[in-house]
């Protein structure tokens, strides 16, 4: 199925494309978050997430759970409302990176039902979301996409996670601001990467109850062992999902693919001793005292 959303940003980036510079990164950004916060106000369950943060991973679990109880293509994946457009019974269920989305929250008539909706707030450690952000902005991104977020020069690893505007200082404001702002939420579920990668089939299991799916054991562990990261990476290097968001870039390079460690605490094996106490540092200072402690260890 033709995915509406991209169609929709590539015309955004065509028609944006002659202004200067920027000009037209400013409208990209309200544009491209307008167009997602209207689909947000559509859905029957929104998944909130920092990029690089395990949202293609929960992507393709739920695909395969609704594929399997509705005898869906098991090449699909979940985008927005075209499992639902197949099968009534699977739920509208909006991704988002949250862009202006707390504008929408205070909104004075969409701000009420925004807040009651179910809400899946995906975190991850930002140490290892960093350094994914770096091989995703030098591997894998676009020169728009690069453009868009202000990482078009290449420097170190180690100057990207400490002083891009999508290292660190950026990733713990992101996640300590939602974490405030969702306490005045009705419905929130706090799902963590790393207990998700420890325990997959309980933490899906205490997801779905969450959102009052009704899956069975078995249809969550053949779920899990479908999309187990060994068989994500085989399907994105044989490109089974068709699907940009699981296809490598360069197949010869691993650091070119969406599912490319998922190691947690991974980001350790990037540095030396020094770089990583700066690094523990940073984070041991911006990010809130209840989310360190998460990612303690």
């Amino acid at each position: 199925m033709i995915d509406r959303l991209r169609l929709y940003r590539a015309g955004i980036w065509a028609l944006t494309a002659p202004l200067p510079r920027s000009r037209r990164k400013a409208l990209r950004h309200r544009l491209r978050a307008g167009l997602d916060n209207r689909r947000v106000l559509a859905a029957d369950i929104l998944v909130l997430s920092r990029a690089k943060s395990g949202r293609t991973w929960l992507r393709a679990m739920l695909s395969r759970l609704y594929q399997r109880r509705h005898g869906l293509p098991e090449q699909q994946l979940l985008e927005y409302d075209n499992f639902h457009a197949q099968a009534a019974a699977v739920p509208v269920i909006a991704m988002t990176h949250g862009h202006y989305l707390d504008h929408l929250a205070r909104h004075p008539r969409h701000g009420q039902g925004l807040k009651a909706l179910p809400v899946v707030f995906l975190l991850r450690d930002p140490r290892d979301v960093a350094v994914s952000e770096y091989f995703q902005s030098t591997r894998r991104a676009s020169a728009y996409k690069r453009e868009l977020y202000e990482v078009e020069q290449q420097g170190s690893m180690f100057d990207f996670v400490m002083h891009s505007p999508l290292g660190l200082p950026a990733i713990c404001e992101y996640l300590n601001f939602w974490h405030r702002e969702l306490d005045g939420w009705q419905r929130v579920y706090r799902l963590f990467y790393e207990r998700l990668r420890a325990e997959p089939r309980e933490e899906l299991a205490s997801l779905l109850a969450f959102l009052e799916q009704d899956f069975s054991a078995e249809e969550i562990d053949e779920a899990v062992e479908f999309t187990s990261f060994e068989a994500l990476k085989r399907k994105e290097r044989e490109n089974f999902f068709h699907n940009s968001r699981l296809q490598a870039r360069n197949v010869e390079d691993p650091d070119s693919y969406k599912v490319r460690r998922g190691k947690v605490g991974g980001y350790r094996d990037y540095f030396n001793d020094e770089e990583i106490g700066r690094i523990d540092r940073l984070v041991s200072e911006r990010l809130a005292p209840e989310l360190l402690a998460r990612f303690a260890g």
